[in-house]
């Protein structure tokens, strides 16, 4: 019975996620960039099998391990508009798949971005963003150093409505991230893509796309 109920709990977690994320692939303004696509999809994709398997981040227990924690800097551009990211993040207590060769797991990332224009007469020429995202990592297991691709999805408060000139209709936002690099015992570093948008819950629902070099420590 309690395996039954916990199926049906994960799968309309599922659904309600996928209900949340997937109308920006569709709608939004910037629907024609392939790499917010496959940022979206792939954070879907991921946050299905962690619920069908009704692991974190899908799971009513966080299952942080704070033995295992990363924290990141991410630092890139969306044409004129520049930003910076610091996030901390806890693993996950147990992969979400593992063998001999390639494993799957993940984390929670708090996150602060700052990002300011270098136009000279923006709407909005400097703003802030918070959010929550859970992070998952596809990691190739080749010796010390691991090559690895990452997709996640979370909600983010943005402090402005206005983006540079971009008015985003809702404060509230979600951020999809995708990415490749190489990690090793205590860094990663690689390329990060950060799209940001509100899911159509207002319109109009432009996206920004941040292009970003990222660098972690693993403590």
């Amino acid at each position: 019975m309690f395996y039954y109920l916990r199926t049906n709990f994960n799968s309309l977690l599922f659904l309600s996620l996928l209900s949340i994320i997937t109308p920006k692939a569709a709608y939004a303004e910037d629907s024609n960039n392939n790499l917010m696509n496959l940022a979206i999809w792939s954070a879907v994709a991921s946050f299905g099998f962690a619920c069908y398997n009704g692991q974190a981040p899908c799971s009513l227990n966080p299952e942080l391990n704070t033995d295992k924690s990363t924290l990141s800097f991410d630092t890139g551009s969306d044409h004129s508009i520049k930003q910076n990211r610091i996030a901390l993040g806890a693993d996950w207590q147990n992969p979400l798949f593992e063998n001999d060769s390639f494993s799957i797991n993940g984390r929670w990332e708090i996150n602060a971005n700052e990002w300011h224009s270098t136009l000279k007469n923006p709407k909005n020429k400097s703003g802030w963003i918070i959010g929550l995202t859970p992070v998952f990592h596809y990691n190739w297991k080749l010796g010390s150093f691991t090559p690895y691709f990452e997709a996640g999805a979370g909600p983010q408060f943005i402090s402005n409505i206005t983006i540079e000139n971009n008015y985003k209709s809702t404060q509230f936002q979600f951020g999809d991230i995708l990415g490749l690099g190489i990690s090793t015992k205590h860094f990663e570093i690689g390329y990060r893509y950060l799209h940001i948008s509100n899911a159509n819950i207002e319109l109009p629902n432009p996206g920004t796309n941040f292009h970003n070099l990222h660098i972690g420590y693993k403590f």
